[in-house]
C-alpha cells in the first residue's frame, strides 16, 4: 500500500483516502479556488493550529481555509470590526502576513485558535502598502503625472492595480527581512518602470 506523508502534520495515510474521504475533496476545492501562492500559504500557516501531540483533522483544516479564503476574497482587511477602518488587501497582503507570522512562530502561543492575530498583521501591513501608495501618488502630482489622458479599456487601472500589488510585495519582503532597502528601492524603480510600458 502507497503511503502519503500530509507536508504540514506529518500524518502518513493510503493516497487512496485523499481520493474518497469527503473531507480531503472538500480542502482539496477550496485550495482550487485560491491562487498557487495563497494557497501554499495558507496550507503552511495551517501548522500554527495543529495540536501538540496530535494531527490537525481534516474537517478543522478546511474550515480553517474556508475561513481563510473569504478573509481574502473581501479585498479588504479590518484590524477589528468595531473600528471599522478597513484598507485595501489583494491576496499578496494575506501571503506577506502568514510568512510574517511563519517566520516568527516561536514568538506565538500555539496553537491558534482563529485569525485574529493574522487579521492585525495583514492591516499593518496593508496600511503601510495604503501610506506608501498615498505618498506615490503625491509624488506622482507634484510631478504632473495625474494630468495623463486616461486610456481606454480600463487598462489604466488594471496597470495601477499591478504596480500597488508589486509594490506590497516588495514592501513585505522588506518588512520580512529578505531584501534590505536598497534593493527594495531598486525593485520599486523597476516595477514603476515596467508598468509605465505596459499597455
Amino acid at each position: 500500500m502507497i503511503q502519503l506523508t500530509c507536508p504540514c502534520c506529518g500524518t502518513a495515510f493510503p493516497w487512496e483516502a485523499g481520493l474518497v474521504e469527503a473531507d480531503a475533496k472538500r480542502l482539496g476545492a477550496v485550495l482550487a479556488d485560491m491562487e498557487p501562492a495563497l494557497a501554499r500559504a495558507a496550507m503552511s500557516y495551517l501548522r500554527l493550529f495543529k495540536p501538540p501531540k496530535t494531527a490537525l483533522r481534516l474537517p478543522r483544516a478546511v474550515k480553517l481555509l474556508q475561513e481563510v479564503a473569504a478573509l481574502v476574497s473581501d479585498g479588504t482587511v479590518c484590524r477589528d470590526e468595531r473600528s471599522g477602518v478597513r484598507r485595501p488587501a489583494p491576496p499578496a497582503i494575506w501571503i506577506a502576513g502568514i510568512d510574517q507570522m511563519l517566520h516568527q512562530a516561536d514568538r506565538l502561543t500555539l496553537p491558534l485558535t482563529g485569525h485574529g492575530y493574522l487579521r492585525q498583521v495583514a492591516f499593518g501591513l496593508a496600511d503601510e502598502a495604503d501610506a506608501a501608495a498615498e505618498r506615490q501618488r503625491e509624488a506622482d502630482k507634484r510631478a504632473g503625472r495625474h494630468l495623463a489622458q486616461p486610456e481606454p479599456g480600463g487598462a489604466s487601472a488594471r496597470r495601477n492595480f499591478a504596480l500597488h500589488d508589486a509594490l506590497m510585495r516588495i514592501d513585505a519582503d522588506l518588512r520580512l527581512g529578505l531584501i534590505d532597502q536598497g534593493e527594495a528601492d531598486r525593485r520599486a524603480a523597476e516595477a514603476r518602470a515596467h508598468q509605465g510600458r505596459t499597455p
